[in-house]
């Protein structure tokens, strides 16, 4: 298996990609999705795989730059385990070849050399230029000529100027393996660029969106905002405090975003499946509401716990649905029992709540640690489905 280089992505794909596979990283215009590429160049060299990278569109010292300012480790750059072809070989092919065909010609005589002589484990390829000139069809014939026996792992980045039909062009003409696109969001705010796991060709992983952000030169899957409200007594301070790998987070004196926010505020902090996961807890006394949506700006989520056997909260949670759905940020409820058992069934807390049928709900013990990861899985997924 060849790592991604991102712990989640690896996980999700039950231990990174399998050799002699195809894979297309498909970004969409404006979302920084280079570090993807990089990150699983970077993984393969430490692996001690033998790699050529294709990038037609910039030379070897630019990359290598770029590379650094990545945080990839310069040895690594500079080992013999790293072949590359860039824009002064294909000006090379561009003045040596009277035509289109020629030029293909060259391309495939070239990469087949390299990937013969030094027998290549994976290609990467900077996509873009070599499909503007070659289209489609010729581009990915010239690269699959250099994959003897079909041994070598082909790794894509691509500008996708074309949507949707593109990338299933990929997926059902071609036969690609894995396919990534990384894309950026607007809404709810704040922005955020995301990845969506679209396709695998060797286990039935189902369609998944995880936002992202880069620290250090390595993508972090995060949440860097998620809000816990509820009535009163309903367990959103214990929700939060399984947040924590101590079980114990600290507490704060308000949100950073709003300094008038309550001393009482929870405040939790989990890495969890290499998300960074923020949670900020508002008490349910309505003295506290004044905060509630001051507290509510740049999250991206947010949690509405409730205690399951009282239904004498449903007015009280009901109030508070409202309140978020009016601010448009995505929100599931966690109906939280004790003991598995519950008065209310699902279908009157949704009649109580007026909740459509896809906003999830799940019964929950906030006092489980898998519980509470379960509904903030569901968060990240259902934030990223109505975003894209």
């Amino acid at each position: 298996m060849i790592s991604t280089g991102i712990n989640a992505l690896d996980e999700m794909l039950g231990g990174g990609i399998p050799g002699g596979d195809k894979v297309l990283y498909s970004m969409e215009p404006g979302v920084n999705g280079q570090f993807f590429m990089i990150s699983t160049l970077s993984a393969a060299l430490k692996k001690g795989l033998t790699c050529l990278v294709i990038l037609p569109n910039t030379t070897v010292d630019a990359f290598r730059h770029d590379a650094i300012s990545m945080h990839v480790d310069k040895k690594t750059l500079c080992s013999d385990k790293l072949v590359l072809i860039d824009v002064i070989d294909r000006e090379r092919i561009q003045k040596g070849a009277s035509s289109k065909e020629a030029k293909a010609r060259d391309w495939k005589a070239r990469t087949q050399k390299i990937c013969r002589d030094r027998r290549i484990d994976v290609i990467f390829v900077y996509f873009d230029l070599l499909y503007e000139e070659f289209g489609l069809e010729t581009a990915l014939c010239i690269l699959e000529s250099a994959r003897e026996n079909r041994r070598t792992t082909l790794i894509l980045e691509h500008l996708n100027l074309e949507g949707e039909p593109l990338v299933d062009r990929f997926i059902r003409e071609h036969a690609f393996d894995l396919v990534l696109t990384i894309r950026a969001s607007s809404h709810p705010l704040p922005p955020f660029s995301y990845f969506t796991l679209l396709h695998t060709s060797w286990a039935p992983i189902p369609v998944r969106s995880i936002p992202f952000s880069v620290q250090e030169g390595r993508v972090i899957p995060y949440i860097p905002k998620i809000v816990v409200i509820g009535p009163e007594k309903s367990g959103k301070s214990t929700f939060i405090s399984h947040t924590s790998v101590t079980g114990h987070p600290p507490a704060i004196a308000g949100d950073p975003d709003d300094k008038t926010a309550p001393g009482s505020m929870d405040f939790g902090r989990l890495r969890w499946k290499d998300f960074d996961i923020t949670l900020y807890g508002i008490p349910g006394q309505t003295e506290f509401d004044p905060h509630i949506l001051p507290t509510l700006r740049h999250a991206m989520g947010v949690v509405i716990v409730i205690d399951a056997n009282n239904p004498g909260v449903l007015p009280r949670a009901n109030y508070l649905a409202g309140l978020v759905a009016k601010q448009r940020i995505p929100f599931v409820i966690a109906a939280n029992t004790k003991r598995r058992q519950h008065v209310m069934t699902e279908k009157e807390i949704r009649s109580a709540l007026a909740l459509p049928r896809e906003i999830p709900l799940y019964f929950i013990s906030a006092t489980e640690i898998e519980d509470v990861h379960r509904v903030l899985e569901s968060l990240v997924d259902y934030i990223t489905r109505i975003s894209s």
